[in-house]
């Protein structure tokens, strides 16, 4: 498997191919699944029971490739948190949880949705110390202004990808998203100098996400990113 590249399929089956302790830290934001459901009720935490499996086996994998110093940044939203919490906390040393401040109130009659939630996992001795509260304007705010139009449904800000990216890691470090979306952690490695691996099952976001890393590469003047194409193993 080479790094700087994104990979077209299953992140549980593709992950199997990394070998131990590899990757420097995980950012990655899995589906919420609380959307609208096959018979058309508005989805609720319950339905992510059926998932549980994968995403235990998914999160010892997770484990494994980290190195003994590796971190781990897991978005969800106020409903999830109580299905993963409980899920990582088995496997991964949970430290804190992060709170996204989106910027953004839109005048309603009822209370807006303008945070999400990060758990945050640190295997090493290391920690960090800052608020846990971290505020970046997502797309709503303006966020289009520095990132272009939204591309994805749930579509992260590079400005708040790129915290946490020099929050844990260093110049060279190797980062893995295995839901990547629209690549905004492969972008945002980029931007600092860092490799990735990206795992993402829609063919379309595939195509968009080689597109912005191509952008980001000639944005930060490397054509072809100083690394790409080399093997992990």
């Amino acid at each position: 498997m080479q790094t700087n590249k994104i990979y077209h399929g299953d992140c549980l089956e593709l992950i199997k191919e990394l070998p131990d302790a590899c990757i420097d830290a995980v950012i990655t934001d899995p589906p919420y699944h609380q959307g609208i459901t096959h018979n058309g009720v508005k989805g609720t935490v319950e339905d992510l029971s059926i998932c549980r499996p994968f995403f235990r086996e998914l999160l010892a994998e997770i484990n494994r490739v980290l190195k003994p110093d590796g971190f781990l940044y897991w978005f969800t939203d106020w409903r999830g948190y109580a299905f993963y919490y409980p899920l990582i906390a088995e496997i991964l040393p949970v430290k804190n949880m992060l709170v996204w401040d989106k910027m953004h109130v839109r005048p309603c009659q009822v209370y807006s949705f303008q945070y999400e939630l990060i758990i945050y996992v640190s295997k090493g001795a290391f920690q960090i110390t800052k608020p846990n509260i971290i505020k970046c304007i997502g797309f709503n705010a303006g966020a289009k202004s520095y990132d272009g139009e939204k591309v994805h449904p749930t579509q992260k800000p590079t400005k708040l990808i790129s915290e946490l990216i020099c929050d844990c890691t260093q110049e060279g470090d190797l980062i893995l998203d295995c839901f990547a979306g629209s690549c905004t952690t492969a972008v945002s490695a980029i931007y600092n100098k860092r490799n990735f691996i990206c795992f993402e099952m829609q063919e379309k976001y595939v195509e968009i996400g080689n597109k912005r890393i191509a952008d980001a590469s000639k944005m930060v003047g490397i054509r072809n990113f100083e690394i790409i194409n080399n093997k992990l193993f």
